[in-house]
Order: structure tokens, then C-alpha cells, then sequence
């Protein structure tokens, strides 16, 4: 988008809303102020039906053939120009999202972009956001299609992507210290490394933050994501538990704005490919990475280093390539 663009995301940057729908319909839905997108992702095949309506101007997108599965969703004040999002069920196999703008502002319907990433995932860019006297749809509640094009689906991500790695901790910060003297910085260096050879085997450019046992801060690691205008960024870390409460292991996965989809994708492959003794789930984090990068980004606890279980799995290398190979295919997974 244009100037106006800049002011929406500098005004609600970190805003973002998101829904995760347990039935095998919408699967996820995601209206990403920060990109002014709304994305979709369904269980199955869908072909979106994009229209525009005046007084107030809303962007309606159908899903045919697909089930909410849930009650309604309403949510309202987004920014200074989207007033509200609703989702639900417009009929027995339809679903709708709807956004509706604040009532001074409109859209040129033929800048509204709706695009496939993949039969089951799209995303509906909207265009910049015009005052109603420089432009406006007519007065009437006349719909104004847009056009959709085909699915399409890819067997591999294109190159071009730049991933960026980002191994916690290193140098003198050993991050979490576990069982039989296990240091956080080494076990996801490790995995790290393992991640970024299979990138680059599937063409893509992967940047590191840190390729050795060096010190990196936090400042310096986004810096880093920044200038390398990375896609998407991975942190990968070792959690840890005082107390000698060596009973708790599992993985869990972080995002804050519209790292939601990326964090998911990696935690589910992770769940397909790894045994894990307990899944902790995919969370919202305010960690320093996550709300400094410019792009979207994930932390994954691959597993507690005080843990008994995932201790010593953590000290196998067979174990820690495979949940490297794991969050390869995750990012593989979300590229696409």
C-alpha cells in the first residue's frame, strides 16, 4: 500500500485477530492489520467469492462449501479504518467474513487482490483506503464483484524465500542449564544448524543469527532478520523449571502479531514427525524477537533440558535432526 498504508501500521501495528476453529471446516482465519490482509485457511478445498458493498463499504468474502462451525464472531474498533470483522455462517454451507470499514472511508474495488497459496489457503489484500470524496461506490447497495482466480497448488516453496535462523542464547549465555550439566545454547545450536542444511538443500537462503557458540543480543538478532528482509523468522530455545521438578517436559510454540500461522505450521509438524511427551500448545509471547521483527516470526521450546524424558532425549543427535527436519517441514509447509 501507499502513504496511507504507513499510517495503519503505525497506528495498529501489533494488532491482530485471530480464530482457530476445531471442526473440520474453517480451520483458521486471520485479519493481519499489520499486512491489511485477511487470510483464510479451511480443511479443504475452497474457491473464495470476493464482493464489495456501499453505506457502509464492507468487504464480503464467501467461503462456499464450508461449515463455521461455530457461533458468530463479532469483533469491533480494529483502527481509524476498519470499524468491525464478522464471521458466520451466511447459510447452511456458506460462510462469511465481512469487513466493514470505518464510515468515512472507502476501497477501489479493482485494487482488492484475493490470491491462493494453496487450494486450502488464501489470503484477500485490501486495497488502500480512500476518503468517500475522493472515492466512493455508488449509493445504491449495488455489490461489486471481485475477481478471484484459480487455485493453485505448489509442490515445493519458490526460490527466493529467505528464512532466518535464530539459535537462543550462545557465548557466555549458556541459556537454560539441565540435567547432567545440558546447556540450552548447544542442543539448539545443533538443531539450528540441522534446519538451516535441509533450507538450503530446498533452495532457499537462510540467514542465521548466530552459526557458533558466539554472543548475539537480542538488539542484534533482529537487526540481523531486519537487514537480511527475511520472510519469516525462527527462534528455536530449551525451556527450563526450577525446583527439581525434573516430572515436567514438553514443547511449545510462541507468536505475537502474525507469526500465528507460521508458529502453528512448525508446532504441528513437529507433533507428526517427533514424539513428544507432552504438547504445551501454540501461545501468544511477548518475547523481545517476537515484537521487533519486521516479518513473521516463531520461538519453539523444543523441550525442558530439566526434564527426565526430554533430557535425554535432547542429548541424542538422532532426536535433535529429527525435530530439526520437523520445523524445516513446518516452514516448507507455511512457505508454500
Amino acid at each position: 500500500m501507499k502513504q496511507t498504508k504507513g499510517i495503519v501500521w503505525g497506528i495498529v501495528a501489533s494488532q491482530t485477530i485471530c480464530l482457530s476453529v476445531t471442526a473440520n471446516s474453517l480451520e483458521y482465519w486471520d485479519f493481519d492489520v499489520r499486512q491489511n490482509r485477511v487470510e483464510i485457511v479451511t480443511n479443504g478445498d475452497v474457491r473464495p467469492k470476493a464482493q464489495m458493498i456501499a453505506n457502509p463499504t464492507r468487504l464480503i468474502i464467501d467461503l462456499p462449501g464450508v461449515k463455521l462451525g461455530k457461533p458468530s464472531v463479532r469483533q469491533g474498533n480494529i483502527s481509524g479504518y476498519v470499524n468491525q470483522v464478522r464471521v458466520g455462517q451466511f447459510s447452511p454451507y456458506t460462510t462469511r467474513i465481512v469487513v466493514e470499514l470505518a464510515s468515512q472511508y472507502s476501497m477501489r474495488p479493482w485494487e482488492v487482490k484475493v490470491r491462493s497459496l494453496a487450494p486450502n489457503r488464501w489470503f484477500v489484500q485490501l486495497s488502500d483506503f480512500q476518503p468517500h470524496d475522493v472515492y466512493s461506490l455508488p449509493i445504491e447497495e449495488e455489490p461489486v464483484a471481485i475477481a478471484v482466480p484459480a487455485a493453485k497448488s505448489s509442490p515445493r516453496p519458490r526460490s527466493g524465500y529467505t528464512v532466518v535462523i535464530d539459535p537462543g542464547h550462545g557465548g557466555r549465555d549458556p541459556g537454560a542449564i539441565g540435567l547432567r550439566g545440558l546447556q540450552e545454547k548447544g542442543v539448539v545450536l545443533s538443531i539450528s544448524l540441522g534446519v538451516a542444511e535441509i533450507l538450503r538443500k530446498r533452495g532457499l537462503r537462510v540467514v542465521m543469527t548466530r552459526a557458533s557458540d558466539s554472543s548475539v543480543s537480542l538488539r542484534g538478532r533482529v537487526k540481523k532478520a531486519d537487514q537480511a528482509n527475511g520472510n519469516v523468522f525462527v527462534s528455536i530455545h530449551a525451556n527450563a523449571v526450577g525446583g527439581n521438578k525434573t516430572q515436567v517436559n514438553g514443547m511449545e510454540s510462541y507468536y505475537y502479531s502474525s507469526g500465528y500461522r507460521l508458529a502453528s505450521t512448525i508446532h504441528r509438524n513437529i507433533l507428526r514427525k517427533v514424539t513428544v511427551v507432552d504438547n504445551r500448545g501454540v501461545k501468544r509471547g511477548r518475547f523481545y524477537v517476537l515484537r521487533k521483527t519486521k516479518m513473521p516470526a516463531a520461538l519453539i521450546e523444543v523441550g525442558f533440558v530439566t526434564g527426565n524424558i526430554d533430557n535425554r532425549n535432547l542429548s541424542n543427535p538422532s532426536y535433535r535432526q529429527k525435530l530439526a527436519q520437523a520445523i524445516a517441514n513446518g516452514i516448507l509447509e507455511y512457505l508454500r
